[in-house]
């Protein structure tokens, strides 16, 4: 990642997200104690890393595709979120059948066994927060189970997942699969977890919705009538880069690259951006808007394969090296037919999901005694009828 910005003391990317940090920006989307701010009209519950998903930012300010619409991340489901606990809690196998005299952890030479572990876990998060995490793991149930009566097959959930997986890392430009990894463990959780408890119920939101709604195609085409630029592709360039503190110090690189240097090596060796030095001064693809004014200006004016003089800029002193372009590209309605069909039932889905979750709850009778309100105990000397008068539900039928 980079250290190119607009920020003259931290150098990187628009809204001051250090390219250096970009990893610790896909984090912090998933910092618990922040919480993530998503498309979805649910209600913002505490959720643990394992349990969030990177919102997408007001303002896109990574080198992917400009089509916003079909780009949208995993929705920030919070009301159907797993939290870290309730992985360990409900979800964790230990090859025993489910057997909770198995042994989850050794100590003196005695089992500590998982009905143990259990209850002082219970214990400990009280009996509000394990029964908000059952919900959480019931909801998600749920949505699995309407999933398949739709129709979503398990290799169909696998392929959009995987879809999804690419457009994320576009979208927060990852340059590696190993970058992207590194953000999430550094978010406390792993690409299968995250796959698994972020974005398939996603997809399976997804797939409900078109069986609910079953779109027609003048419903698709009334939506990317009313968001067609979302779908056209903006001009990027891929770029990689030298940043030196001093001119004479660029001068004398670019001496050096002209005379047959490898610039990926001379990068490695002499860049003083952290971000982007390891990968040989690679910045991965970018579109206009991103990177500060005097870099973007130059990148963009240099052809496929041409190098820069001397770039100065708020940063320090730029050679870049152009190594790739895409040209704008406008979209029609037929190019863009499924990235249209996805982003209007994204649309449907934060419109609706939590309304329909209710309803399915409801019809699937949903109950988690863990939550279950107690009937209030009738005082010893009260009579049944007495009681039945005094309540609220009899008072109103008067």
């Amino acid at each position: 990642m980079s250290d190119l910005e607009k920020d003259p003391n931290n150098p990187v990317r628009e809204n001051g997200a250090s390219d250096e940090n970009n990893e610790r920006t896909f984090a912090d989307a998933n910092d618990p104690a922040t919480g993530p701010v998503g498309p979805v009209a649910f209600d913002k519950e505490d959720i643990a890393p394992e349990a969030e998903v990177p919102s997408e930012p007001a303002s896109n300010t990574t080198a992917a595709s400009g089509a916003k619409a079909s780009v949208i991340v995993p929705w920030v489901v919070a009301v159907i979120a797993v939290i870290a606990l309730a992985v360990v809690l409900i979800r964790q196998n230990d090859g025993g059948g489910g057997n909770l005299k198995g042994a989850v952890g050794t100590l003196n030479g005695k089992d500590i066994t998982k009905s143990e572990f259990y209850t002082v876990m219970y214990d400990q998060v009280g009996k509000d927060q394990a029964g908000s995490m059952l919900d959480n793991y019931m909801t998600l149930k749920l949505i699995d189970s309407e999933a398949e009566k739709a129709g979503l097959t398990e290799a169909d959930a696998e392929a959009a997942v995987a879809q999804e997986v690419v457009k994320i890392k576009q979208q927060y430009n990852f340059a590696t699969d190993a970058d992207f990894e590194n953000a999430l463990s550094s978010s406390g959780t792993t690409l299968e977890a995250y796959k698994k408890n972020q974005i398939l119920p996603q997809v399976e939101l997804r797939a409900i919705f078109e069986k609910k709604l079953a779109p027609k195609e003048e419903d698709l085409k009334a939506y990317y009538d009313a968001n067609k630029a979302t779908f056209d592709t903006a001009e990027q360039v891929r770029a990689s880069h030298i940043l030196l503190a001093t001119k004479a110090e660029a001068e004398a690189v670019l001496k050096q690259l002209k005379g047959g240097a490898d610039f990926a090596t001379v990068a490695k060796e002499k860049s003083t951006d952290t971000g982007s030095q390891a990968n040989g001064g690679d910045l991965g693809f970018f579109g206009k808007g991103v990177m500060n004014e005097q870099f973007e200006t130059a990148a963009f004016k240099l052809k496929k394969n041409e190098m820069s003089g001397v770039v100065e800029s708020p940063n320090g002193f730029h050679i870049i090296l152009v190594t790739d372009r895409k040209e704008a590209v406008t979209s029609t309605y037929d190019s863009a037919k499924e990235k249209v069909k996805s982003a209007y039932l994204d649309e449907k889905v934060n419109e609706g999901a939590s309304e329909w979750i209710k309803t399915a709850k409801k019809d699937a009778g949903y109950e988690n005694l863990l939550t279950k309100a107690e009937e209030p105990a009738a005082s010893a000397g009260a009579s049944p009828a007495a009681s039945a008068a005094a309540s609220p539900s009899a008072s109103a039928g008067e």
